[in-house]
């Protein structure tokens, strides 16, 4: 799946539930943050720099606008820590946006809540990618 079959795929998902996900909904019901709707991170095809901004800031993390063809550094492998990391890519944040719309507090708000506790942050992108890797 490309990044843009992917963004239509969240941008299309409506009313998303995962039957007794507890460690999604326990690590989201204690997110307090940067609010924004699917549709913000994009103006006229491109990023919006302004909320990729706030992200960055909010999270403490640079970000990587492209995937490097070769692996310049260990500090992105998915191996790495968490708490080590210290940058994200578009796919982390998609991950970490398709995670929140399987979210109770999405269905309730219709918003992406952004943690500002990076833990919290990477524990979604986890989940995310998971939930991605499934898509048939």
């Amino acid at each position: 799946m490309t990044i843009q079959q992917y963004i239509e795929q969240i941008s299309n998902s409506k009313n998303l539930v995962l039957d007794q996900n507890t460690d999604l909904e326990n690590n989201v019901a204690k997110i307090e943050g940067l609010e924004f709707q699917f549709e913000d991170l994009f103006q006229n095809q491109n990023l919006n720099s302004a909320l990729l901004s706030k992200i960055e800031k909010m999270l403490n993390l640079i970000f990587i606008k492209e995937e490097l063809e070769f692996n310049v550094c260990f500090a992105n492998n998915d191996e790495v820590r968490p708490e080590y990391k210290q940058s994200f890519r578009l796919l982390d944040l998609l991950d970490y946006i398709y995670a929140f719309k399987y979210s109770s507090k999405f269905a309730t708000t219709q918003k992406i809540i952004l943690s500002p506790e990076v833990e919290v942050f990477w524990k979604l992108v986890k989940i995310g990618s998971v939930l991605r890797n499934d898509i048939k």
